[in-house]
């Protein structure tokens, strides 16, 4: 059949085929704008983040299980969006149709999806939750938006998710590859991530440290950080073609700071090694990454255990990535600015540039300190102090003397930044606070602060715990300061600022440093064992020597590690006859007649209950008129402090730890080693007295160069390191052989040998570094039968707290495991353990142990 048109309908018929070719075009132009779509520098992971078009900034609320959105035109909050638990990074899609969130305590990540991205109409919701592996706590997208990357780190792999329909991939495992040899039984714990412009390099971060080649514990130059560079093809959905492709190691520094560590009286220079590497930013051809650098040795003097390093990676993209040094920002702050506080800048935690080349501007997180640092970078991608080599700028977030940075607009704990280029703005997430501040960059001032997460209510335990939140994460404190007051109630956290509980204790858990305490090479125990979480009145003995009972014991750490330690002239203290040498300007606690001028006459482990003594106080934010500080810090650890999760099991997601292994293994672990690790804590050292302990109980061992008579108790009070003699709780102690364990020459070798040596620190006398005359407590010196062995830890989030034992000398639960002493109490208890594969099952199991673990009897 043949139609004919007549003019009109050929009119018509060209006029639609006109419109027709016209959509088709714009659906063309549409697709191709959409394909194109990709962020223009590297990507990296962060808690907060700006999209392509500079619109929006997502923030993580923790607190809160949300994630906030902010229209950069206007700096209003216009969504909070619910997630899963514990949301600690967020990444977005080029193309602003997705955001993805990593949730920690869910083993998740949220999907959003964006369905209006206009600031005017915005509205998103959440699409899916992909199950990824224990703890992800970072997340970055592809440049070109293809791929999403989740850093499992209590797993131990990457999850690699296709976001062009939002599946899992499959995951890299980092723990069984060559970025953990070569000892591959150890938790590489993955961290921060980047990704190349390129699309082809995915390099992580390994969040804590292991010793080097040869290294040892307890040693400044003892460990090295380490990067793993990852060959991606965001093109291909073969998890093959994502492979761990080299290691990259970074060695100790010297940090620019000396201390007599030799006891000649001549300053000698100290290192430290990166460590707590949270978060990796590229520009140019390096890689920049603040971290919370240690310093080990003795003695350990404030300004001599961590440092403000931001390591660089060489050749990124360029040639082969390597060790390109540290600068320790600490020492940018040895001289403030006219009219400025001396701050030193405690835990560097992220890093953004003001551009991505050429001359311009680094701005550091400092974490514990509330501070933005500026730091100038050069066309060549190297960092300079802003002023000269001992002064650069820092802006403060949190000053009560400043309206914009006071109240409800103080920046508590910041721990992720994003630069605007626009209008050179930044936008600064805060933590403990659950805002962010936003800085102008071109007069260093902040401008705005919003509120993202929900304040407690006022009063209640809420608002308590997260002042004890406040306490553990500043190195400073704003403190109540009361008509009649002289002595500083700013800065009695740390001197100057230096660090915060945190410094030492991520999250509360460990920085995984073996520190050379007075009483001998102690590693920083996991708080998160502190108390049952399911039965917060269950308290363990706390240290390795068990010589406090009480988390406010720590106010001695707080004066003799963080601060200065004692007077060289003795003051009045609280009795108005007494005097003491310690600090009025420093520490928690004062007089107990309430004068809050004067020291207290007494700060000891033993002689009395530190609980709820006299003590500095904060105003929360609101109409709440005091909180005590220090009982405030004691219960954020007794009920927020949580255990990390173990790894997922082969029943929780493809590719888990076998969990037929985790139930064998649990059956033989009830047999060889419930007699020390059971019930709700994991370990039979429970306390059983109300503070303090009956004088019976205590028991001290005495300097062999003392003249004291065998079994007699210490001759004075003493603090940590007395040269008199150390007390502790000896029924809490138990051996299992470790006295010295992996100790070259000492008879008592394991695994690599890497175990510190069991020499007590330098103490702090007077404010005199000296020589205390004995070995490290563990073994019985004064020949009174008590003393021997160590205090049985926690095994709760034990996975994420390496190494182990008490000097380090384990760096795998599979090293611990295989120490026959260990499992058999040095040899009193038979050994059921006797083939490898049922060693391998209990460590699995004792891997997995985490809050949801049920106890065994």
């Amino acid at each position: 059949m043949h139609v004919r048109f007549g003019n009109s309908a050929k009119r018509n018929w060209v006029v639609w085929a006109f419109l027709i070719a016209l959509v088709f075009t714009y659906t063309a132009l549409v697709s191709r704008e959409a394909a194109a779509a990709v962020f223009t520098q590297p990507s990296n992971s962060s808690p907060i983040a700006l999209s392509a078009n500079q619109k929006l900034v997502w923030v993580v609320n923790p607190r809160n299980n949300s994630v906030s959105v902010i229209r950069t035109d206007l700096n209003t909050v216009i969504a909070t969006i619910t997630t899963a638990q514990e949301p600690r990074s967020v990444a977005l899609d080029p193309n602003n149709t997705y955001a993805y969130v990593a949730n920690a305590v869910s083993n998740s990540v949220s999907i959003i999806k964006i369905l209006n991205a206009n600031p005017d109409t915005f509205s998103a919701t959440v699409e899916s939750t992909l199950t990824t592996g224990a703890e992800p706590w970072d997340i970055v997208a592809s440049p070109d938006g293809k791929r999403v990357f989740v850093a499992n780190s209590g797993q131990g792999n990457i999850t690699v998710i296709n976001a062009q329909n939002r599946t899992v991939i499959g995951r890299v495992n980092l723990r069984n590859s060559l970025c953990n040899d070569p000892d591959r039984t150890r938790h590489f714990q993955p961290r921060g991530m980047a990704v190349l412009l390129s699309n082809t390099q995915l390099y992580v971060t390994r969040f804590l440290s292991f010793t080097k080649d040869g290294g040892r514990q307890g040693r400044d130059n003892g460990k090295e950080g380490a990067v793993c560079r990852i060959r991606i093809d965001t093109s291909s959905t073969n998890i093959a073609d994502y492979v761990p492709a080299q290691l990259i190691k970074f060695r100790a520094r010297i940090s620019g700071f000396k201390v007599d560590s030799s006891g000649d009286g001549v300053p000698d220079d100290t290192s430290a090694f990166p460590n707590q590497m949270q978060s990796l930013v590229i520009r140019g051809n390096k890689g920049f990454m603040p971290n919370i650098a240690a310093s080990p040795t003795s003695p350990l003097v404030f300004n001599n255990s961590t440092q403000a390093f931001v390591t660089i990676m060489n050749n990124i993209g360029t040639g082969i990535p390597g060790d390109g040094g540290s600068l320790n920002v600490h020492l940018g702050a040895r001289q403030p600015e006219p009219g400025k506080t001396r701050l030193f800048f405690a835990n560097p935690w992220a890093i953004a540039f003001s551009n991505q080349s050429g001359p311009g501007f680094a701005y550091v997180v400092s974490a514990g300190s509330d501070l933005l640092v500026k730091l100038r970078i050069t066309a060549n991608d190297n960092l300079r102090f802003t002023v000269d080599d001992d002064t650069t700028r820092y802006i403060d977030l949190n000053d009560p003397a400043n309206p914009q940075t006071s109240g409800f607009n103080a920046g508590k704990n910041p721990v992720g930044i994003v630069i605007r280029p626009v209008n050179n703005r930044a936008y600064v997430a805060n933590f403990v606070s659950g805002n962010v501040s936003i800085v102008n960059l071109n007069t260093d001032q902040v401008v705005k602060v919003l509120q993202t997460g929900v304040a407690p209510n006022p009063g209640s335990s809420a608002e308590r715990i997260l002042v004890g939140a406040e306490m553990f994460f500043s190195s400073r404190g704003h403190f109540i300061h009361p008509a009649g007051t002289t002595v500083s109630t700013n800065e009695r956290l740390s001197a100057e600022g230096w660090q915060n509980c945190a410094s030492c204790h991520f999250n509360g858990w460990t920085d995984g440093v073996v520190w050379q305490f007075g009483a001998g090479p102690r590693k920083s125990v996991n708080l998160a064992g502190s108390f049952n979480p399911n039965n917060p009145n269950q308290q363990k003995i706390l240290n390795y020597s068990g010589i406090f009972d009480e988390v406010e014991d720590f106010e001695l750490n707080i004066r003799n590690v963080s601060g200065p330690g004692g007077l060289a002239v003795a003051v009045a203290c609280e009795t108005g006859t007494g005097t003491s040498t310690f600090n009025p300007d420093q520490g928690l606690l004062f007089g107990d007649n309430g004068d809050i001028n004067k020291p207290p006459c007494v700060v000891n482990q033993f002689a009395k209950a530190n609980a709820n003594r006299e003590q500095h106080g904060v105003n929360p934010n609101g109409p709440t008129t005091r909180v005590d500080a220090l009982t405030a810090l004691r219960d954020w650890v007794k009920f927020a402090v949580r255990p990390a999760n173990g790894p997922l099991n082969s029943s929780e997601i493809a590719g888990g730890v076998p969990l037929a292994d985790i139930n064998a293994g649990r059956n033989l672990f009830i047999q060889q080693c419930a007699r020390c690790h059971d019930g709700g804590l994991w370990s039979k050292s429970i306390k059983n007295f109300v503070s303090p302990p009956p004088g019976n109980r205590i028991a001290c061992e005495v300097n062999l160069a003392a003249a004291a008579p065998p079994g007699s108790f210490c001759l004075t009070a003493p603090v940590i390191g007395d040269p008199i003699g150390t007390q502790y709780l000896d029924a809490f102690l138990e051996d299992v052989g470790s006295y010295n364990l992996g100790v070259p020459g000492e008879g008592n070798s394991i695994g690599n040998n890497i175990g510190a040596e069991e020499k007590a620190a330098k103490a702090l006398a007077g404010g005199v570094s000296q020589v205390v005359g004995k070995d490290g407590l563990g073994i019985d010196f004064n020949n009174d039968g008590r003393g021997i062995g160590f205090n049985v830890q926690s095994l709760l989030g034990v996975f994420s707290s390496q190494p182990y034992m008490h000097n380090g000398a384990c760096e795998s639960i599979a090293c611990v495991v295989g120490d026959a002493d260990h499992r058999t109490g040095n040899g009193r208890f038979n050994d059921i353990l006797n083939t490898a594969d049922e060693r391998l099952k209990v460590t699995r199991f004792v891997e997995s142990i985490d809050e949801a673990t049920s106890p065994v009897p």
